[in-house]
Parts: C-alpha cells; sequence; structure tokens
C-alpha cells in the first residue's frame, strides 16, 4: 500500500464524487468550486489549498456574488490583518472582487466603513456628471483577525437567519503567514474570536472557506483541524464537519506558470507551485515511556506539552508532573532560566516531537513569546 493510500485509510475517507469530477475538469488551468461543493455540502468548512493564481480566490469570490446577485445573500471576507483589509477596502473594494466578475455580474460598489454595497439606483448626473447614490444594498463586509476584539459584539445580527434563504457565506483568504511575516498575534486564538463575532452559536446554515496557498509548513489553522494532507487529494473530516482540498497542479497551470518571474526566479518556492516538502526529521515514533515534566505556554489546556523520555515532546494528556511555565501569571513558579533553556533545546533542535502537528503548535507557541532578558 502506497503512502497516499495509508495516510488515506488512517485519516479520513477521500470523496469519490470529487475526485471523478476533478479527472474530468484536469485538463483546465483554474480551479472550480463546484465539484467540492456538490460532494460536501453538510460541511461546515471548506480549506482550499493550491499554488498562487490558481483560481481558489477567485472561484470563491465567483460563488459569493453569485449568491449575492441571484440569492440577496451577503458575505463576509476576512484577512489576517488590517492593513490587507483595507487595501481590499481601498477606492470602493475594487480589489475585493475581480473586475471580469463586477462585468459579470454588472456590479456598482461602493464602500462605507467595513461594509460594501452594490448600488441599485442612482440620480440622473448632474451637470458635472456626478450621480448620487439612491438605494444600495448590503453585499459584503470585510474584516480581519488582528483587531477582532474591536468588532466584539458589533458584527452578528441575530435575526439576519429568520428569513429561511439566509445564510452565512464567510471566507478567510490568505490564513497562511508568508514567510518573514512579524508574528504579533495568534491566529488560531484570534480566528475562533473573530468567527465567534460574526455567527455565535449558529451551526447550520453557515459556509466558511479558507483559501490558502503554501503547505511548506503545517500552518496554525491546518493544526487546529489536526490534519495536514501530505499528498494531493480531498479529504473528509467527519468529526470536524470539515473538507481539505489539497490542489494539484494541471498541465495547463504548470504550463501557464512556466516562465513567469517567480519560476525563472524562486522555481521552488512552495507559495507558487505548492509543492510538499515538510521536514520530518524531528518526528520521533518511539515508544513514550515516562513523562519527565509539562510545559505550559497559556491557561489553556491545548497549549500543554508533555516532555517524554527526556526529550520527546507530546500534546498534554493529564499528566501529572513538574510544571515550566513559559509566561509568568500562570499560576506556576515562572524561572527565566527555564524558559530560555526550553528555547535553546529547541533552537539547537534537541527535542523530539510526537508528530508534525505536535511540532507546529509547540513552534506557534514559541514564536508568540516576548523576549526577556535574563536577570
Amino acid at each position: 500500500m502506497d503512502i497516499k493510500n495509508k495516510i488515506q485509510k488512517k485519516h479520513k475517507k477521500i470523496c469519490d464524487a470529487v475526485e471523478k469530477k476533478e479527472k474530468i475538469q484536469n485538463g483546465s488551468e483554474w480551479y472550480n468550486l463546484r465539484p467540492i461543493l456538490g460532494c460536501a455540502n453538510r460541511a461546515l468548512f471548506y480549506i482550499l489549498l493550491g499554488g498562487r493564481e490558481v483560481g481558489k480566490s477567485y472561484s470563491v469570490t465567483n460563488f459569493f456574488v453569485d449568491q449575492f446577485v441571484n440569492k440577496g445573500i451577503p458575505f463576509n471576507w476576512i484577512r489576517l490583518t488590517d492593513v490587507q483589509s483595507n487595501k481590499l477596502l481601498q477606492n470602493n473594494a475594487e480589489k475585493l472582487v475581480d473586475p471580469d466578475l463586477r462585468r459579470k455580474y454588472n456590479l456598482d460598489l461602493y464602500r462605507s466603513g467595513d461594509n460594501v454595497y452594490q448600488v441599485t439606483k442612482r440620480s440622473e448626473p448632474n451637470e458635472n456628471g456626478k450621480t448620487k447614490i439612491l438605494e444600495k444594498k448590503l453585499m459584503a463586509r470585510v474584516f480581519n483577525l488582528s483587531t477582532f476584539y474591536a468588532d466584539k459584539g458589533s458584527i452578528f445580527d441575530k435575526d439576519f437567519l429568520k428569513d429561511k434563504k439566509m445564510r452565512y457565506n464567510i471566507a478567510i483568504d490568505e490564513f497562511e503567514r508568508e514567510k518573514g511575516e512579524k508574528n504579533t498575534f495568534d491566529i488560531s486564538y484570534a480566528l475562533v474570536n473573530q468567527l465567534e463575532n460574526i455567527v455565535r452559536s449558529t451551526k447550520d446554515r453557515v459556509k466558511i472557506f479558507f483559501m490558502g496557498n503554501t503547505l511548506e509548513e503545517a500552518s496554525d489553522i491546518l493544526c487546529m483541524f489536526e490534519f495536514i494532507p501530505e499528498t494531493w487529494g480531498t479529504y473528509k473530516l467527519k468529526s470536524k464537519r470539515a473538507v481539505i482540498q489539497n490542489i494539484e497542479p494541471s498541465e495547463e497551470y504548470l504550463k501557464r506558470r512556466k516562465g513567469t518571474i517567480a519560476d525563472l526566479l524562486m522555481p521552488e518556492a512552495s507559495t507558487f507551485t505548492n509543492k510538499i516538502d515538510t521536514d520530518k526529521s524531528l518526528i520521533s515514533k518511539e515508544k513514550l515511556i515516562s513523562p519527565q515534566f509539562i510545559i505550559k505556554f497559556t491557561k489553556n489546556k491545548s497549549d500543554w506539552f508533555t516532555i517524554w523520555n527526556k526529550n520527546v515532546v507530546s500534546l498534554y494528556k493529564g499528566e501529572k508532573k513538574r510544571v515550566i511555565a513559559m509566561r509568568p501569571y500562570l499560576d506556576e513558579i515562572y524561572n527565566i532560566d527555564a524558559v530560555n533553556n526550553v528555547i535553546s533545546l529547541f533552537d539547537s533542535r534537541s527535542l523530539l516531537f510526537r508528530n508534525l502537528i505536535t511540532f507546529k503548535k509547540f513552534q506557534s507557541q514559541l514564536a508568540l513569546l516576548k523576549p526577556r532578558a535574563k536577570k
């Protein structure tokens, strides 16, 4: 049994309907969202992973705008930072919807704050050729994760779903940080809180799309779903109500990308190729014999780790051992020398990890620590 089949059998089943339709459409250079929607219409989360310019964001935008124009359903678009979201909103949200989609759906957009409206009626032009907006309809709201706290309690509309035709369409675009991008907040924590701002306890009539460019490292978001696809294909995660689609570049896509600036100057960059190049040298499957100590990054148990067999890191499962608090005010003794020792062990690659998800979670928590000088 090859690696791909082993992963599929161990983790999740591939959606046969999607696979069949993907084979039919394999000659296309652009991604098509429709097959995955038809296969997994009961899913809550749709995670799309593929090279840059494969058409993920375009396909989702087309779906959202079509839903708005034909059914009156507005959508929410989320980026990581306020700088990114503000770029989408500039000049009446000209970068939110592609020009050809504007033409296709005959959109006349107007931006007010974080809201984007479709202008449905304008006045006659005055002597200067200018018109006034007489009627408009909310089409989209644009937010970011980095300032979720400013939106707390101000987004959720308790009456929105009283209309049975309505539902929440949400996109989190480019949910992974670029290489070298400053790590100033916890993406996972911010995401959950921002989604809570939007939908609260709503469980049905919600579709949430994630679009990411690279799998060079396991992202914070994928770690939340506790599954990282290591081969091309479509995976169902029933316990998470999620579908992950790792999009294999078609021959037409590769042909279009060949000879571009990115291909000439950085041909191996996963952002453009979606080539999976995962470092597993620190992954250990040795038997866990005895726990040594617990590492706590926050008061949340999901951010706790147990060190086994001297140097193997595993997710905390209720073990009772001495604690190293990586931050002060965790109701544990804080020792800066112990903290620096953990950081040194990681930096020197002296720690091993049970799996890739554990490694990424541990690495992400270390990256969020504020540097502290030795006493």
